[in-house]
C-alpha cells in the first residue's frame, strides 16, 4: 500500500505530521476520499496553500475539493528530475544546476523579473527546443515562488531541505514486508519521537532567553515572544538592517509615507509604506506575507521612528511561545482539555498487543498470520469465493 502523509510546519520551524493515509492506488476515487476526510478533520477550514507532486489524479481532484486553497507543485520533486530529463552532460559537467537554482528558487523576484532571467538562461544554454523545460515554463505559476509571494506563509514548504528531511524521517519506520499492525506500531513510535522533539523545544523556549546581538529594542522584544527558531531568523534581519540598510527618497500620500530603503546586500531598493499613527508598514519585498515576520527594511524604519515593540498585527501567534497555550476545540466546536484521544488509542492497541503476547503458551514462535489472528480475534478463511457478473 502507498503511504501518504500530510506534512506542515510547527512553531519551531520543524516539520510536523498532521495526518497520514494508506491507499491501494493513486487514482481519482482514492484521492477524493482522502482529501475529503482531511478537510473534515480541519473542520472544513482550507489551508492557504499546499504542495504536492505532479500526480495527474491530484490535478483533477484537488480543485474539486479545495475551492480556496492554492495548489502548488513541490519544487524538490521537479528539480530532482533534472538529470533524467536533461541528461548528465548538462546537469553534471556544467554549472547548469547552480545557475538554474539561482533563478527558480529566488522568492525575491517579481514574475516579470523571473521570466526575463529564465529566458536569458535558457537561451545561454541553447535549450529553447527542450519540451520538458517548455512545459515547466508554461506551468510556472504552479511552482515558481515568484508567483505566490502574496500567499500567506507560502514559502514555508518549498525548501529542498524540508522535503529531503521528511523522506528521511519516514524511512525510519517504513518496511514494505511488514504487517499492518507492525506498521501502525512503528508509525506511532515515530510520531512519539516527533512529539518528544517538539516538547523538548517547547521546554527550552519557555525556560531560556536567547542572547541578543544588537541594541535594537525590537530584537529584545522578539526574544521574549518568539520561539527560539523564529527569533534567530528575526535576529538576522535585525543585524542585516544595521549593516545593509539606509533610507533614500521619501514621499507622502495622506497619512502614509513611502520610504525608499536601499539594501546594499542585494544592491536593490525597496519601498516601505508606513503610517506613523497606526504603525501599519508594508514592504515591497513581501517577507511578512511570505514568512510571517517583518523584514530588515521595516525593522530599519520602525526603529528609526522609535518603535520599541513589534506591532501586534505583525506578531503571528503561530511563531510565539504561547501558540500551544491557546484553547483547543474539536471540529464540532467543543472545547478540548488535556485529553488526547490519539494517546488513548495508542494505549489501547499496545495493551491488546501485550495481552495476547503474554497469553501465548510455551516458547513456540507464531507466524505473522497467527499473530494477526490472535490480535484481531478472528480466523482467516481458507476458502476463497468470487463473484462473477454473469452478464
Amino acid at each position: 500500500m502507498i503511504f501518504a502523509p500530510f506534512t506542515g510546519v510547527d512553531h519551531h520551524k520543524k516539520s510536523v505530521t498532521f495526518g497520514a493515509s494508506l491507499m491501494s492506488r493513486e487514482n481519482d476515487q482514492n484521492f477524493k476520499w482522502i482529501f475529503t476526510k482531511f478537510l473534515d478533520c480541519l473542520g472544513g477550514k482550507e489551508p492557504h496553500c499546499f504542495f504536492t507532486d505532479q500526480c495527474p489524479a491530484m490535478k483533477i481532484v484537488v480543485p474539486a475539493i479545495f475551492t480556496t486553497a492554492a495548489h502548488r507543485y513541490c519544487m524538490w520533486h521537479i528539480m530532482k528530475k533534472l538529470p533524467e530529463k536533461l541528461g548528465t552532460t548538462v546537469t553534471k559537467e556544467t554549472d547548469f544546476v547552480t545557475r538554474l537554482n539561482s533563478v527558480v528558487w529566488d522568492s525575491d523576484l517579481e514574475p516579470f523579473d523571473f521570466e526575463k532571467r529564465w529566458c536569458s538562461f535558457i537561451s545561454e544554454f541553447q535549450l529553447e527546443d527542450n519540451a520538458w523545460l517548455k512545459y515547466l515554463f508554461s506551468k510556472r505559476q504552479r511552482w515558481i515562488p515568484a508567483y505566490y509571494r502574496d500567499i500567506p506563509l507560502g514559502c514555508l514548504l518549498r525548501t529542498t531541505q524540508r522535503s529531503e528531511s521528511e523522506n528521511s524521517f519516514f524511512k525510519h519506520f517504513e518496511n514494505p514486508h511488514g504487517t499492518l499492525v507492525e506498521f501502525w506500531m512503528r508509525f506511532q513510535s515515530t510520531m512519539d519521537q516527533q512529539r518528544y522533539t517538539q516538547k523538548s523545544l517547547d521546554r527550552d523556549t519557555d525556560h531560556s532567553l536567547p542572547q541578543t546581538k544588537t541594541l535594537l529594542s525590537l530584537e529584545v522584544h522578539a526574544s521574549t515572544v518568539y520561539t527560539h527558531a523564529l527569533f534567530y531568523e528575526f535576529q538576522q534581519q535585525c543585524v542585516d538592517s544595521l549593516n545593509s540598510c539606509s533610507v533614500g527618497d521619501s514621499s507622502r500620500e495622506g497619512s502614509t509615507r513611502f520610504l525608499e530603503v536601499e539594501d546594499s546586500m542585494f544592491h536593490k531598493t525597496y519601498t516601505v509604506a508606513f503610517n506613523p499613527s497606526t504603525f501599519d508598514a508594508t514592504c515591497s519585498c513581501k517577507m511578512f506575507e511570505r514568512k510571517g515576520y517583518i523584514c530588515k527594511h521595516i525593522i530599519w524604519i520602525l526603529s528609526g521612528k522609535g518603535v520599541t515593540k513589534i506591532p501586534d498585527k505583525y506578531l503571528l501567534s503561530r511563531w510565539t511561545k504561547n501558540t500551544k497555550k491557546m484553547p483547543l476545540y474539536d471540529v464540532h466546536g467543543h472545547f478540548l482539555d488535556d485529553f488526547n484521544s490519539s494517546d488513548v488509542t495508542k494505549l489501547h492497541i499496545s495493551t491488546v498487543w501485550c495481552r495476547y503476547r503474554v497469553s501465548t503458551p510455551g516458547p513456540e514462535k507464531l507466524t505473522k498470520q497467527q499473530e494477526l489472528e490472535m490480535l484481531l480475534g478472528v480466523k482467516s478463511s481458507t476458502e476463497i469465493s468470487s463473484l462473477v457478473d454473469s452478464d
